[in-house]
Formats: structure tokens, C-alpha cells, sequence
């Protein structure tokens, strides 16, 4: 195998006439839409290999009879990727479709096509419903009669269609772009009249830069070239990966993959670790520097011949050009660059975050837009209110030489020497050198003095790695309590329609690993099926499982712009099962299911991760989101980009194990709970006598306790030693072994919550194993229970029929006392009939519950009483805790304007919460400062509403 450094290859070229666009269609887009409906797959061969066979195929035909340049194929098969611009919206064409079929304006045929979704069936696109009105005025041309005066209608070729495409472009750039004008194109017209129906459909989704192919981009570029996928992140541009890597023989080197100037590339990025200081400091060979972790939108700024033109693109690709500039003279960011003369060109990587020139101060990300915006449409620019501020803190290219291969303290030192910042316009980062994880402690606690987002560690010798998420470069963000790890991506696979839309969404995985499963013990300490994941980040990711149903979040008109993105594509799950090796669901199985590629994707938060028994076989993740909420509807990404299991499994494992040992290490060794043991080879039966006796609830009861317990709700765990303690101490007696000698059955009891190999063998042996529940219900009434569902783990169908008759058909006890805790339990397990419930507009909210579990902290000054008293009132009233203790709350609320006073008070607070820092030797955990806006849109939206989109700025 050959490698190549020099950029002067050969061109390709091909051995024969460009074939007919009708060829390629035949050949792949048609064979491609029939393994997605099926009708040619052969029957149990996997989905991701009937696609290959055909898209490989393809490859080498076109190789073998048609040559090595294969540009003039994959622009049409990747439309999208590719650089011709035609300004054409799917209103804009069916509109043209109209004109030229000369339809009479508003007639049923045009409302039809207008309003195409409102009919569209099961696979439809609007080039279906466009070619079938086509069909239905025109014949064919390989169908058409030829008269003797009439000439065979042209035979379009892909050379001659991508001329012509390239002709469109530049007449609708130059000329008006509206439907009018595409409707009586000369280049139009002339390709719907040589055309045949079949052409039309792919032409038509050519001409909107529709996915020909669906999500098989990368097996498209991985069949003609292996480094085709890595080549086109760091120059998008088709014409140029084609014209390089044209024999897969000839490898690149990795500086091949170097990035361009004026092309995107995908940064690198931080990883995020939850581990100890030192580690850290580490896994950065105690030489690395520190930078302030600034929240707003990862911008790089490409600066062309001498700032002549500029280029603001985003990590994803979007160019933001418009609203930062495009040269140096007139324009928001672009004209504050002040760059020494000598640079010609370089490329500058950072971030764009909105600037308060009343307060100074940088604002939270999310009107870092609307403030370039703002800006561009002034005459002036007054001093106060919202700017754009672009932070640089990386040089990537620098006069026609990447510079991702040098270290980056040789990339921070030519970047102070070429920008001269701007304040609060361009600004260069600062940053401290640091060897140890002392640093990093007071870096942390600076920031969370300071209401920063966090910090950033990058290697000091680190070299620059495009599109990567290595241990050079960490990010460390405090813990914040009553939160479930950072925001995640998730894909829309399924729906129960109704009002308000229920919709299921759920994690991406490999299809290498979609079906290696391990048994693994959940943090109920149960054993459960899941998906094993291979820690290599290159796996195809083709399969999605099930994993929480969102509603919260979504206004009316963001379910109606998702209802109208996928009308038409949503299958019946009675008529069309989902298929396995692409979805698949728990024992939750939506009404209507639809493809990822189709779908859309939420930006979803949450408080905590729901390992519930119950709810493990309700999602094929095994687990659920508790309290998920959708941020936004993200519909700049899609299916590939979204969270995976393997992200996932590593937040579990950050949770479980840095929170835990965040928490043991700030408690004070005299303050620890001394562990019982009271195993059959451990336990001292004198020790009981230090407990003393509260009731006789459990008296004549034998009990073996075998496990912990844990409340499917909070997630709180009764360990086995306290439900020992309770059943001694309410009279009962505890046994070690029931094997030892038969008992009497009638006063055994058996209690477990997991599924240990002790309880199944004593279960496979026709013993009933009752639940801890029961102990803390009995506890809790003063009184023994009857069995009820609840309290059932492993029993026989006789005894757990006789518990159903115990409560209503929505599981309310007919003995049992109703408190908080049992209200929220079955709000919990029936929340699908609880939403309806609260539909019914007469009938009231639930207020006891929005609030439970929040402990808050309010701060005030003397001038707010009123707001203060409120705010505590609504805190109170849906089922919050005023607290007086900073220690204790998991939340602070600010109920007052931004007084001199106030910031005060917060500044205070922030630095005693920064102190969290030095006691542990992990991440802190702090809770959120919000403003009282948080307790209003909660109510409102009857949902816990993420706390960083009502932060408390001062």
C-alpha cells in the first residue's frame, strides 16, 4: 500500500462517455429506496449489509466502465454536500410544477401539492406527489408515440445534467429567485421535457438538496476510498476529496488530513471527567494550562487575503458569516480584527458569547445571534447593550501553513504576537501554565466564585487533533445537584399521537454492537440485559433503542412544525412493524414509529436517571430519564450525532462513582455510620440489645431479610441492615438461613428487592419473596399490612392474585393510609393518566409534587419583601423546602432585582460554595443560583424547567 504527501497527484480521469442520469438512478437510488421498503432484501440478511452489497456494487461498476473521477456521480448522490447553490424550497418548486403544468391557480390539484403532507401516506416525499401529477398530463418519453416530424426526446447524460445544474445556479443567483423564473427556465424546461418520471423524482430532490440516499453518506464515501469520510471533515468539499483519493491503494498520511483555509473542519473538543484533581493533572503529565471555560457558540474565524474576506463557521458547519462579516470594513466582529500586516491568512479557533457593555460582564449562551443581529441593524453603536464578543484561543493556519501539528504553547505564542485584541469585541484568552492538581483546585474555585461555566485543561505540548475528543484537552465543570449529566441529543423514534403528542426518543449504538449483550447489576443491584459498547467511537452507528418519552418542553407550534418536518413518514406499528436491526422498543411500544434518518432530534434535560424495575423493561435501554424536559428542537443535527448508549454508561458511572465518593469524603470520619454486619458468619445477636422496642407490629413473624431496598421514586436505599433494625425493633425475629429447619410458612417471611442468585434459588424453590416495601409501609401504617401489588417481588400467581383484590384498578390501597409519598408513587407510575387528567381544563393542578425534593435557599434584600414572600409561598405550595442553610439547599433562588445589595450577596455565596472545592479531591457538587423566573415558568409549565436557562447574571 502507498502513501501520498504531494498535492500535485494526477487527476482522474474517466475511460468512457458519462452514462445516462437515468443509469445511476436504475443502478442506486432505486435499489437503495427498495432495501428500505424491502421488496428486494433477501429475507434475514442484516440491513447495514444489503446496503453495502448494493453500494459497492455501484462503486466498482462505475471503476470498471466508467473510470476514477467520481465527482460527477457523488455531487448528485450527495447533493447536499455539495457547493452549487439553487436557492429552491419546496414551495418554490411546486409552485414552478404548477405553472408548468399550467394548473389553474387554487385549483384541487394545486391545493393538493401545496398542501402535499396533509395527504401523504407511508414512504410519500413531495417528489412523489409532484411526478405522479406529472404522470397524469404527460406521457413518458420512452412511452411517447414518435411521429415522423417528432424527434426522439434527448437522452440526459450526468455530465451534461451537471452542466446544466451548474447553469441553474448561476441564473437563479443572478436573475430573481422566485417560482416564476424557475418555472419558465429555459434549463429547466428542457431537463422535465428529456426526462422520464423516474429522473424527475431524483432530480427534483437534487434540485431541493434532499438526502438521495438517506444516511448512507459514509457508505457511499467509505466504498470508493477509505480515507474519503476522514478527508472530507477537514476540506467539505466534493470536488476536491474525489480529484485526491481516487485509488484506494493510495493512502494518506495523517498530515494529508491537515485542515484548509476557507473550508470547515470539525474542532477538537474537551473531554469531560468526574475523577479526582490528581488524576487529572496525571492524565496531562503535569504540564498543562488552564483556561476559563466560556459559554456561548464554538465559532472558527477563517481570515482570507488580508482580511479582504472573512469566514465565520460554526463547529456543525454553519456559516454565520452574515452576521459577523465578511470583510474587515463595515461589519460586527470582522472589523474590531486587528491582525498584524503581515498576515495573509490564518485561521483562528474560539468562542462567541454576548457581552453586557452596561454591566461588563459576559452573558449566559443563547442570545449570542440576536445580539449580532441587533447590532447590524443600528446606525451606531451606543454603549450599552448586548454585543457579540468572539474569545480566540487557538491558531490553527497561519499564512498557507496548518499549524494543528505544533504544540500549543507555540500556538498560543504566535497567536499574542499576530492579534491585537479588541475589548469587548476580539479578545484572546487568558490563560495560566500549571503542574499540579493544586492549581487546578484554585482555578475551579475561581471559577465557581466567579459564576463561570467552569474550566478547560489542555496538555501543554498537546498538538491539535481535528474532529477529536481526547485526553489532551479536559473540561471540568462543577456537579450541579438534582441534575442527570449535561444536555443530550436524543432522536424521535416513535409517537402516541393525541393532544399533546407523547414522544419516544431514544440512545444511538453501533451496529457492530447491536446485538453483543452482557448481564450487568443496575444500581438496584439488579441483574439486566444490555447492550455491551465497544469503546472505539468509529463503530457505525445504526441502530437506535428505546430510552424515555418526552411531552414537557415542546410548545403547540414546535409539535406542529415536527408534525409537518415528518408527515408522511411515520409508520403504523400494528400494520408495519418497526424493524429489529434499525429500532428497537422495551414493552413501551409506540402507536406510529418512524426511520431516524426522517426523524428529528430534542435537545432533552433531566433531574435524575430512573433505574426502576418496572421501567427497565419498559425501555430497551433499561433505564429512563425522570423529570425529562426538551430544551429545544434541534433541526441543525441529525440521528448520528446524537447521545449513545456508551455516553450513557459512562455519566451512570461518573455518577455513581465520583458522587459517592464526593459525599463520603465530606463527611467527617467521626460522623460516619458504622457498617453492621450481620451476616450468618458475621452478625452478634447481642447486638441487638442496643435497639430498643417501638411496637409489636411484626410479633410471632420469622423474617429473612436478603437485600437492600430501594424506592423506585427517589431512588433512596434502605440497606439491609435498617430493615433488620426495623423488623427488631417492631417485635418481629430474624433468621439467617431458611434452609437450616423447616418453618412454620404461615409466620415466614422472606424480603428482597433484587434479583441476587440467593433470592432465585429460593424463589425456583417455591419460597415467595416479599418486597422491603412492605416492611416501611407496616412501619409507616403502625400496623401489618396485607399484601398488596406493590409489595409482591418474586410470589406465587395465587398470592399475588389475592393482592390485586386489594386495591382499585389504578393501584390505590383499599386499607392502606394515603400520604405524599404514595401519591407520588402512583403519580409516578401512572403519569400517562395523570397527563390526560390535567388536560381536562376543570380540573385542578396537583401543587404538592412540582416542587418535591427541593430544598431552596432564597436570598433577598429588605426592598423585595413582597416578591420574597411570594416566591416562598409558591415554593411551599408546590411541595418545596425553605431552607436557612446553604449546606443543605439544592437550590438557591434570587428574588429581586439586580441591586447593589443583591450582587453582593451572591458574590458571597458563590465563593462559600467555591470552598466545596478544597474539601474533596473530586468535583463539587453545588446547586444552581437561579432567578425567581425559574418558580413562574415551573408552575406554569408544570415541569421542573431546567435551571441554566434562568440564571441568576451578576
Amino acid at each position: 500500500m502507498n502513501f501520498v504527501k504531494d498535492n500535485n497527484v494526477n487527476e482522474p480521469k474517466n475511460i468512457a462517455i458519462s452514462p445516462d442520469f437515468l443509469w445511476l438512478c436504475e443502478e442506486l437510488f432505486i435499489k437503495i429506496d427498495n432495501i428500505a421498503t424491502k421488496t428486494t432484501r433477501e429475507p434475514g440478511k442484516p440491513l447495514y449489509l444489503a446496503y453495502y452489497e448494493v453500494i459497492n456494487r455501484f462503486v466498482n461498476l462505475w471503476r470498471t466502465t466508467v473510470g476514477n473521477d467520481f465527482y460527477p456521480a457523488l455531487r448528485l448522490i450527495l447533493p447536499y454536500r455539495d457547493r452549487t447553490l439553487f436557492n429552491i424550497r419546496e414551495v418554490t418548486l411546486t409552485k414552478a410544477i404548477c405553472l408548468w403544468l399550467r394548473l389553474p391557480r387554487n385549483s384541487p390539484t394545486e391545493k393538493k401539492l401545496l398542501n402535499w403532507k396533509e395527504h401523504a401516506s407511508r414512504h410519500q416525499k413531495l417528489t412523489n406527489f409532484c411526478v405522479e401529477e406529472i404522470s397524469k398530463r404527460r406521457g413518458e418519453y420512452a412511452a411517447t408515440s414518435i411521429t415522423k416530424t417528432a424527434q426522439k426526446p434527448h437522452r440526459i447524460t450526468i455530465d451534461e445534467l451537471n452542466n446544466k445544474l451548474d447553469e441553474l445556479s448561476i441564473e437563479r443567483s443572478i436573475k430573481d429567485r422566485g417560482y416564476k423564473s424557475l418555472a419558465n427556465s429555459e434549463i429547466f424546461q428542457y431537463c422535465l421535457q428529456n426526462m422520464s418520471f423516474i429522473e424527475m423524482k431524483y432530480f427534483f430532490d437534487i434540485l431541493l438538496k434532499n438526502r438521495v440516499v438517506g444516511g448512507h453518506e459514509h457508505k457511499i464515501l467509505d466504498c470508493w476510498h477509505p480515507d474519503a469520510r476522514d478527508y472530507l471533515s477537514v476540506v467539505s468539499d466534493l470536488r476536491i476529496v474525489t480529484q485526491r483519493l481516487w485509488d484506494p491503494k493510495i493512502r494518506l498520511e495523517q498530515d494529508d488530513l491537515s485542515i484548509r483555509i476557507g473550508y470547515t473542519f470539525s474542532p477538537q473538543l474537551a473531554k469531560k471527567v468526574n475523577t479526582s484533581y490528581s488524576t487529572v493533572s496525571r492524565k496531562l503529565s503535569n504540564n498543562f494550562v488552564i483556561e476559563e471555560k466560556m459559554d456561548g457558540e464554538r465559532i472558527q474565524l477563517h481570515y482570507m487575503d488580508y482580511g479582504k474576506e472573512t469566514k465565520f463557521l460554526s463547529r456543525r458547519g454553519t456559516d454565520f458569516t452574515h452576521l459577523y462579516g465578511e470583510n474587515i470594513q463595515y461589519e460586527t466582529i470582522a472589523k474590531y480584527l486587528q491582525l498584524d500586516s503581515n498576515v495573509k491568512n490564518c485561521i483562528l479557533d474560539g468562542e462567541m458569547v454576548t457581552f453586557d457593555k452596561g454591566r461588563n460582564i459576559i452573558l449566559p449562551f443563547g442570545i449570542v445571534k440576536s445580539s449580532a443581529k441587533d447590532v447590524l441593524t443600528k446606525d451606531n453603536i451606543s454603549s450599552s447593550g448586548y454585543s457579540p464578543l468572539f474569545v480566540v484561543f487557538d491558531l490553527l493556519y497561519l499564512n498557507d501553513l496548518p499549524l494543528t501539528e505544533s504544540p500549543l504553547h507555540q500556538r498560543k505564542e504566535y497567536l499574542s504576537k499576530i492579534l491585537t485584541p479588541t475589548p469587548q469585541h476580539v479578545e484572546i484568552i487568558n490563560y495560566n501554565r500549571c503542574d499540579n492538581e493544586i492549581l487546578i483546585k484554585d482555578s475551579l474555585e475561581k471559577a465557581i466564585a466567579s459564576g463561570s461555566e467552569g474550566i478547560v485543561l489542555k496538555a501543554y505540548d498537546s498538538k491539535y487533533s481535528v474532529g477529536s475528543r481526547n485526553d489532551s484537552w479536559i473540561k471540568i465543570k462543577p456537579e450541579y445537584l438534582e441534575q442527570f449529566g449535561e444536555n443530550m441529543d436524543l432522536v424521535v423514534m416513535g409517537r402516541d399521537p393525541g393532544k399533546k403528542d407523547s414522544l419516544i426518543c431514544g440512545l444511538v449504538i453501533s451496529q457492530n454492537n447491536a446485538h453483543n449483550t452482557k448481564d450487568v447489576k443496575n444500581d438496584n443491584n439488579e441483574i439486566t440485559n444490555i447492550y455491551s459498547v465497544a469503546e472505539d467511537e468509529s463503530k457505525e452507528l445504526n441502530c437506535v433503542i428505546s430510552f424515555c418519552t418526552i411531552a414537557n418542553g415542546i410548545s403547540n407550534d414546535e409539535f406542529k412544525e415536527i408534525s409537518r418536518r415528518t408527515r408522511g413518514l411515520w409508520n403504523n406499528s400494528d400494520t408495519y412493524p418497526p424493524p429489529q436491526e434499525l429500532l428497537q422498543f422495551g414493552s413501551k411500544l409506540p402507536l406510529e414509529w418512524i426511520k431516524p434518518e426522517d426523524s428529528v432530534v430534542l435537545e432533552v434535560k433531566a433531574r435524575s436517571l430512573d433505574n426502576a424495575s418496572a421501567i427497565s423493561r419498559k425501555y430497551k435501554a433499561g433505564c429512563t430519564l425522570f423529570g425529562g424536559y426538551c430544551r429545544q428542537v434541534r433541526y441543525d443535527k441529525d440521528w448520528r450525532t446524537c447521545y449513545t448508549l456508551e455516553m450513557l454508561e459512562n455519566d451512570r458511572n461518573m455518577k455513581r462513582h465520583g458522587r459517592h465518593k464526593i459525599e463520603h469524603e465530606l463527611v467527617s470520619p467521626k460522623k460516619r455510620k458504622k457498617t453492621r454486619n450481620y451476616g450468618i458468619l458475621g452478625s452478634n445477636p447481642n447486638d441487638y440489645g442496643r435497639l430498643q422496642k417501638k411496637s409489636s407490629i411484626f410479633k410471632d413473624l420469622l423474617i429473612y431479610v436478603t437485600t437492600d431496598y430501594i424506592n423506585e421514586l427517589d431512588g433512596v436505599r434502605t440497606t439491609k441492615e435498617d430493615l433488620i433494625d426495623m423488623v427488631i425493633e417492631n417485635g418481629g425475629t430474624i433468621t439467617y438461613n431458611v434452609l437450616l429447619k423447616k418453618w412454620d410458612l404461615k409466620k415466614l417471611r422472606i424480603i428482597g428487592s433484587s434479583d441476587t442468585m440467593e433470592c432465585l434459588t429460593l424463589s425456583n424453590d417455591g419460597y415467595d419473596i416479599i418486597s422491603g416495601k412492605w416492611v416501611l409501609d407496616c412501619v409507616r401504617n403502625k400496623r401489618r399490612l396485607r399484601l398488596e401489588p406493590t409489595h409482591c417481588f418474586r410470589v406465587s400467581n395465587d398470592l399475588l392474585s389475592l393482592a390485586q383484590s386489594r386495591v382499585d384498578n389504578l393501584q390505590d390501597s383499599y386499607t392502606s393510609l394515603v400520604d405524599e409519598n404514595v401519591i407520588l408513587e402512583q403519580i409516578s407510575k401512572y403519569s400517562e393518566i395523570v397527563e390526560v387528567v390535567k388536560e381536562i381544563d376543570h380540573y385542578p393542578a396537583i401543587p404538592s409534587v412540582l416542587f418535591n425534593r427541593r430544598k431552596v435557599y432564597v436570598i433577598a434584600d429588605t426592598e423585595y419583601n413582597k416578591i420574597v414572600a411570594e416566591s416562598e409561598i409558591q415554593i411551599k405550595l408546590f411541595g418545596g423546602v425553605i431552607t436557612n442553610s446553604l449546606e443543605e439547599c439544592n437550590l438557591i433562588v434570587v428574588c429581586s432585582n439586580y441591586s447593589v445589595d443583591i450582587m453582593s450577596k451572591v458574590i458571597d455565596i458563590r465563593k462559600i460554595i467555591s470552598k466545596r472545592v478544597r474539601i474533596s479531591s473530586h468535583i463539587p457538587s453545588i446547586p444552581y443560583i437561579v432567578n425567581n423566573k425559574w418558580i413562574e415558568k415551573s408552575i406554569e409549565q408544570n415541569v421542573q424547567v431546567p435551571e441554566e436557562d434562568f440564571p441568576y447574571i451578576g
